[in-house]
């Protein structure tokens, strides 16, 4: 496969979108493959999981299309399942979208993608956080990756989802940064769409086509945020981790000096606090507990 020519975008580009600055820990620089532009136009997120149904990939290409015409730009995630048809649905229509990814830029994830990537690159871009020869598929990139998702778009759309999902973290990072969030509906007895019903039962806006998307009236911001999932187990490293937080924060240096047990032990106790959404990073490298709903 070719090589890719990347640029290295920092805060001060012209191009840097403002909801990055809105970012508790904002990145310090981004890379970027194709027309970099794109982060200047009107975007929404539409996400949702990777193990979706014909159906939900449906609704996902015809909802990017039909925004696209509009003259959004589509982000998501270049995942299997919900992201790609978003993007391809974007593409369908001679729109703009946008890839945000967790590996390094010279690297595509999932590479059957790569082709779906080219594309992407022709009119919009991708763009990544990691390094160059980083982010080689670790698991804890992908919350880090979905906060620069959720703050670069407008407001996030939720095709399908489960309870247990990525794309319900997006969703709840839109919230504490005061987007709207709107949830497609689904077969009741399908757990492909139960994250979906969830955020509708706690306040999201309904999403039954491209109508129903209005940012003149966004839903309060209060009206999405989910109830807490549960805490994690006693004597688990994410357990440690949680009870010695406060909401004014903790510098995460300092409470990873103290932690007793192994760098793996640490590593997948964070994992399991952000893919949860336990867990929220402050200003200066703090670490804080999310508010939840009761």
């Amino acid at each position: 496969m070719p090589s890719r020519i990347w640029r290295c975008l920092e805060p001060d580009a012209a191009v840097w979108p403002q909801g990055w600055r809105d970012l508790g820990d904002p990145p310090a620089r981004v890379f970027v493959t194709g027309q970099e532009q794109a982060l200047r136009g009107k975007i929404l997120a539409i996400v949702g999981t990777r193990g979706a149904t014909p159906r939900g990939l449906a609704v996902a290409r015809s909802l990017a299309g039909g925004l696209a015409r509009r003259g959004w730009t589509i982000a998501s995630g270049l995942a299997l399942g919900i992201d790609a048809e978003a993007h391809t649905g974007a593409l369908a229509v001679n729109g703009l979208t946008i890839a945000v990814m967790a590996t390094g830029p010279e690297r595509t994830y999932p590479s059957q993608h790569f082709s779906l990537r080219e594309r992407i690159e022709r009119t919009g871009c991708c763009v990544t956080e990691s390094e160059p020869g980083g982010g080689a598929g670790g698991r804890w990139l992908f919350p880090r990756r979905n906060r620069l998702l959720a703050a670069l778009a407008r407001g996030v759309i939720v095709v399908e989802a489960p309870r247990r999902s990525g794309a319900l973290l997006t969703a709840q990072l839109a919230v504490d940064l005061g987007r709207p969030v709107w949830a497609v509906p689904g077969p009741v007895d399908a757990s492909a769409s139960v994250g979906c019903h969830d955020l509708l039962r706690n306040g999201a806006a309904l999403c039954t086509g491209c109508e129903d998307i209005d940012l003149q009236l966004p839903p309060p911001r209060q009206a999405t945020e989910l109830a807490r999932p549960p805490l994690p187990q006693p004597g688990s490293a994410a357990r440690w981790i949680l009870d010695r937080i406060d909401l004014d924060g903790v510098a995460l240096e300092e409470l990873r000096a103290r932690w007793p047990g192994t760098t793996a032990m640490w590593s997948e106790g964070m994992l399991a606090l952000e893919l949860a959404g336990l867990i929220r990073r402050l200003p200066g490298g703090r670490l804080a507990p999310r508010l939840w709903r009761a």
